[in-house]
């Protein structure tokens, strides 16, 4: 996570073999990545006799947890951007579907970069998106 914070991101693309787009992994799905198994499946039981408040159902979080692999905790088909969007529609698009990150593609489908939060907020500051 420390490479994360030090490169600004907030999430990763995840491409498959062929530089497709297959999903985004964030924060949270590295928190994930990084808790006790056996922790979470004392949660899971305890949750089948008094329900946990979160996202994800205990038995479920308790899946992903074992999984231990970027697939299962990633955010599969995330919401992206066709490299000739609409700066505007892109910044619509994070907003409306409240994520950090977009994978930004070429016509092939190819991950070809990413537009962060962020780098919004700065190029809205700075002037640029007006």
């Amino acid at each position: 996570m420390p490479a994360l914070i030090a490169a600004g991101l907030v999430a990763l693309p995840v491409t498959d073999n062929a530089s497709r787009a297959a999903g985004l992994l964030d924060e949270e799905d590295l928190l994930v990545l990084a808790e006790d198994p056996h922790r979470v499946e004392q949660e899971a039981e305890i949750a089948r006799f008094w329900p946990l408040g979160g996202g994800r159902p205990a038995v479920e979080h308790l899946r992903v947890v074992r999984a231990r692999r970027v697939s299962g905790v990633m955010r599969h088909r995330p919401p992206r951007a066709h490299v000739s969007s609409q700066v505007e529609q892109t910044a619509e698009v994070i907003a409306d579907h409240h994520v950090g990150m977009l994978a930004i593609l070429n016509g092939a489908g190819r991950l070809v970069g990413v537009l962060t939060r962020p780098a919004l907020t700065r190029a809205w500051w700075a002037g640029q998106l007006c």
